[in-house]
């Protein structure tokens, strides 16, 4: 008996090694869902990238990352990288572990977002002064700056087409959503309000843009439908919402709420008004994207 153990024994460990490295490969190849979002370590802002279907995490651990966004093809993230003196905007490749540095220079460049086709990487930076939205490609080639405001325009997002990007700016009597196309740069403002709007995100089938307002008083979430023009409170509460973003099948909206000084992800569905926290981070967790294949 005790022999028979003895044999079983490695064959059972190298089938458990075996089934991990399967899983592994699985993960890679299929990874139909994925997340990746910023947590606080120590004090000091960490990117976690996990896949929700093969339970597979990666944790960016190195330099001060936030702002995280998926390449179309889940293969790499487009970031802001924190340095001493402002910021850049670099890519990763998730699988090589390779980072690029897009943007050099001693200025802001943040809020990165690739484009659905993958073509180009939008962010917004105040490189040549004001704050403007710029686009480049992830080779880091091309760069064009798309607006030209002595206000502050920041937070662009994508349109599904990827020829027009909606974007938050203060050029008004305050911070409002605005849509450029990118070949005719024909601007339109999309919100009015004494309130800020902020943070928006473009829904996957192009009707819909979720941002965050203080217009009831206090942060919430907001939906703006493009053909109308109509604006929906999603989610009002008195806690500090922010954030938001579409989930890949356009059913429900995740965004970032403070509490108690701590930011939890959040997911609300946009039918029924359902709302519940997402189980990511140890503590505190920001900055969600998302991906899926």
């Amino acid at each position: 008996m005790r022999r028979s153990l003895l044999v079983l024994f490695p064959l059972f460990v190298a089938l458990i090694l075996v089934l991990f490295a399967l899983r592994q490969l699985l993960g890679i190849a299929l990874p139909s869902t994925m997340v990746a979002y910023m947590t606080l370590e120590t004090g000091l802002p960490v990117v976690i990238v996990e896949d929700l279907n093969h339970g597979l995490k990666q944790r960016l651990d190195f330099d001060f990352f936030t702002d995280p966004a998926f390449s179309p093809d889940g293969a790499r993230l487009v970031l802001t990288a924190y340095l001493r003196f402002g910021s850049d905007i670099v890519t990763h490749d998730l699988r090589s572990g390779e980072t690029r540095r897009l943007t050099e220079s001693v200025a802001i460049a943040e809020s990165p977002a690739w484009s659905p086709d993958g073509d180009w990487i939008a962010f917004a930076s105040n490189r040549e002064g004001d704050n403007n939205i710029y686009i480049i490609r992830p080779d880091g080639s091309d760069k064009q700056r798309i607006t030209a405001s002595s206000a502050g325009d920041r937070e662009p997002a994508w349109s599904p087409d990827s020829r027009s990007l909606v974007f938050s700016s203060n050029r008004g009597d305050g911070w409002d959503l605005y849509r450029i196309e990118l070949e005719s740069r024909a601007l339109q403002q999309l919100t009015t309000h004494r309130a800020p709007d902020t943070s928006p995100d473009w829904s996957p089938d192009g009707r819909r843009i979720v941002f965050a307002s203080g217009r009831d008083g206090a942060s919430a979430i907001y939906v703006l439908e493009l053909e109308t023009g109509e604006v929906t409170p999603l989610v009002i509460d008195p806690r500090y919402d922010s954030r938001p973003k579409w989930t890949p099948d356009g059913r429900a909206v995740t965004f970032a709420r403070s509490v108690d000084g701590v930011s939890r992800i959040m997911r609300v569905d946009v039918a029924t008004g359902a709302l519940s926290r997402l189980a990511l981070g140890e503590d505190d967790a920001d900055a969600l994207a998302w991906w899926r294949g």
